[in-house]
């Protein structure tokens, strides 16, 4: 698994850096309910339905371990 998917699933709120190659800021991303999207660019993430789906899962988790 790659280091930003195992950030993903295991660090609460966390977003990977923007990979659009034409952006010149690279800032951190949001998640749009589907992928995660860069608000400078508008470059949006390509992650598999089913990884999206654990990481939603795995963030409402991470977010009741915090309560």
């Amino acid at each position: 698994m790659s280091l930003v998917r195992e950030n993903l699933l295991s660090r609460l709120n966390y977003t990977p850096y923007c990979g659009g190659e034409c952006c010149k800021v690279m800032p951190r991303t949001s998640f749009n309910g589907s992928q995660f999207q860069c608000s400078s660019c508008g470059w949006v993430s390509r992650f598999e339905p089913e990884f999206i789906e654990t990481y939603i899962s795995r963030q409402e988790q991470l977010r009741k371990e915090q309560e």
